[in-house]
């Protein structure tokens, strides 16, 4: 079916005229005519308790009156036995209904007023109804007759606390939408506070992935700039240098290690039972061999002194004639071992102290910064996403809000306006 395009622009018009035909107020101005429409309420509430309260000066002052007579009069009574009871249950129920009818009643002008209006009615149909429960056998048999006129004024009082609490009750329930729509005006500037914060937030931290892209580029260009310089090429021919001389370093302490292995049985025997000291040498001497060139003649002697042990049978070893020979070959060797660790060590100390290899370091470093850099990019775009997310549900809170509180104050003040959180 084809759609009536004329029959369409005219709805568009109308709702055009409608929207236009609105008062646009803001959101305080919102909440002062709600507050209007309350307090407008509370006046017709205020009126009619007003009634109420003015119904109730009648029994309250026949009350008064009862209860004079009843004070000043002199209960018959028949038995003895029951005269103190009598007297004293007398003289509580007038203490008491006297206390209640103390303090006078206000005209009310507010919503508080009325509400200690019915605290207060209420308050007296308790007690009224407590004293005659509480003195009942009193009531029935001796003052039977001031019983009648009070529970008749009683009956008045209860049932004018009855008409107040259902004014107040009709009250509560009409004025349950504009306790609604002030809750979703404050919940509205509430989220509306909380949408600046984090658009604020928001635009903080797009500044910072700006600065962050050009603090990384910076840092890119120094590192490329850096790696193509002819210092860096040169850094890096000795990082190779070291690294090939502590290669060589390292395949020299697995000789080392081969070399005292094959007399370990010799260093072990002979440490068996001597002190400690002893022992840790010989420990060293087997397991990290190239540190024994810090103080060689000490571990010299103490070789010397193991051949020394096999030759004169001190320690009985298997081939202790070729055991002999692997510990002359060491001796004769600890020298050349020594010239060995000393020269790999002193190339390695030199080549590493280059300042050349400063560049190495600096870039190291900066890669270290570029990747700091990296790491809070992603963690703001991160926050961003998320921050994006909850803007977009906080305004859509938000206008749900605001349309909520149109379609209140528009039935509240049958009046046709247009609410925005600012005007």
């Amino acid at each position: 079916m084809k759609e009536d395009t004329k029959y369409h622009n005219t709805l568009d018009q109308i709702k055009k005229e409608e929207i236009e035909s609105r008062i646009n107020i803001s959101i305080n101005e919102a909440k002062d005519i709600v507050k209007n429409i309350e307090e407008t309420q509370i006046k017709y509430l205020t009126d009619k308790i007003e009634k109420i309260r003015m119904l109730t000066q009648k029994p309250l002052e026949n009350i008064k009156s009862i209860i004079s007579d009843l004070e000043s009069t002199k209960i018959e009574v028949h038995e003895s036995s029951f005269e103190s009871l009598v007297i004293n249950s007398k003289k509580m129920v007038v203490n008491s209904i006297k206390k209640e009818l103390s303090s006078s009643i206000p005209t009310p002008k507010t919503l508080n007023d009325v509400i200690k209006f019915y605290e207060r009615l209420d308050s007296m149909v308790n007690k009224f109804s407590e004293i005659s429960m509480s003195h009942k056998k009193v009531f029935n048999f001796f003052i039977s007759k001031y019983a009648d006129k009070l529970k008749t004024e009683f009956e008045s009082i209860t049932s004018l606390s009855m008409q107040c609490k259902y004014e107040l009750d009709i009250f509560e329930k009409e004025r349950q939408p504009i306790k609604n729509c002030f809750d979703n005006i404050d919940a509205l500037i509430q989220k509306h506070e909380t949408i600046k914060l984090e658009e604020e937030k928001f635009k903080t931290k797009q500044v910072q992935i700006e600065e962050l892209k050009l603090k990384i580029k910076r840092v890119d260009d120094e590192i490329h700039d850096l790696v193509s310089s002819k210092h860096f090429k040169e850094a890096n021919d000795i990082i190779k240098k070291i690294e090939s001389l502590e290669i060589e370093k390292n395949d020299f302490h697995k000789e080392l290690l081969n070399v005292f292995s094959k007399a370990s049985r010799a260093f072990n025997k002979y440490s068996y039972g001597l002190n400690k000291s002893i022992v840790h040498k010989i420990h060293l001497i087997l397991e990290q061999p190239w540190k024994i060139f810090e103080d060689v003649d000490t571990y010299l002697d103490l070789i010397k002194e193991v051949k020394s042990a096999i030759s004169k049978g001190k320690i009985i070893v298997k081939d202790s004639d070729k055991i002999e020979t692997y510990l002359d070959n060491i001796i004769n060797s600890l020298p050349n071992f020594k010239e060995k660790e000393k020269n790999l060590n002193n190339e390695i100390r030199k080549l590493n102290n280059s300042k050349n290899l400063n560049i190495i370091s600096k870039v190291n470093e900066l890669k270290r910064k570029h990747a700091n850099y990296n790491q809070e990019f992603e963690n703001i775009e991160i926050y961003i996403k998320e921050s994006e997310k909850e803007l977009l549900k906080n305004k859509s809170e938000s206008d749900s809000l605001l349309s909520s509180i149109e379609t209140y104050i528009n039935r509240l003040s049958k009046n046709k306006y247009n609410v925005s959180i600012v005007k």
